[in-house]
């Protein structure tokens, strides 16, 4: 197995492994993310970097797009400085918007399907939002407070919302469970990457965070910016621009974090 180097970042709590160098083959990425995954129990997913800083891309293990994975490429990228680019992203066809603010937060351009009149609610409380890449159900709190409340794996009952509404075999897809706290909204994530065969209660999640606010704002039928509370214990938050049900700016931004410590594999 040919040598390779990866960094371990933390977009909202979400560990993220990105390996230096794009790997074109898709057996040889599973194998490398698996390597990593074994080795560090609390890395959530795995991404491989373009060396070429001024053409910057970003290729996740399982070809899926991944929002908080953006996030921390950008952040790589940019050094956690201030800035703005252009990034490719695996699951998506266009380039996207990404960039550190002033305030140290990384922020990313999600791809979305810019008419909120597409999301569908397929189930009392339950709502299908596709995205380039990756599709959710969003679960409303008072539908989700059974679910989160009881002794069962969410991630098996997030199979089984999956299997219902024909999701298994998407590239990425998952089920985000909404819980009312104190705090504010708190987001349940399960994620399922069908090429890689991984299924995560995710620690954070970027897709979650924004299909968590195009369906507020399809719902309230206004532009919205929503902070909503990760299992980790962060917020990430979604910023929703629309104008007569269609979405003018789709983003995520929150903290990035790194011990910039380089591994060998």
């Amino acid at each position: 197995m040919n040598k390779y180097q990866y960094q371990i970042f933390v977009p909202g709590g979400n560990d993220t492994a990105l390996v230096f160098g794009l790997e074109p083959n898709a057996k040889r990425r599973k194998e490398i993310n698996d390597a990593i995954m074994e080795r560090f129990s609390n890395v959530e997913q795995v991404g491989f970097l373009s060396n070429e800083n001024e053409n910057p891309q970003l290729l996740m293990a399982g070809g899926e797009f991944c929002g908080n994975a953006t996030r921390a490429a950008t952040w790589y990228y940019l050094k956690g400085q201030p800035g703005e680019i252009r990034i490719k992203v695996s699951g998506v066809k266009m380039s996207l918007r990404a960039g550190v603010s002033e305030d140290g937060k990384a922020w990313a351009e999600m791809p979305i399907d810019h008419t909120l009149s597409n999301i569908k609610e397929v189930d009392k409380g339950c709502f299908l939002v596709h995205m380039e890449g990756i599709s959710h159900l969003v679960v409303m709190p008072e539908s989700a407070l059974a679910y989160i409340s009881s002794s069962e794996d969410l991630k098996e009952t997030a199979s089984a919302f999956l299997n219902r509404h024909n999701l298994l075999d998407f590239p990425a897809a998952g089920v985000i469970f909404l819980e009312n706290t104190s705090g504010g909204i708190k987001i349940h994530p399960c994620v399922r990457v069908s090429a890689i065969n991984t299924m995560f209660y995710e620690t954070a999640c970027g897709s979650g965070t924004i299909a968590t606010g195009l369906v507020s704002a399809y719902v309230n039928k206004a532009s919205i910016t929503l902070p909503l509370l990760q299992p980790s214990g962060h917020k990430i938050t979604a910023t929703v621009k629309q104008q007569d049900m269609v979405v003018t700016d789709a983003r995520i931004s929150g903290i990035i974090q790194s011990d910039n410590i380089i591994h060998d594999g």
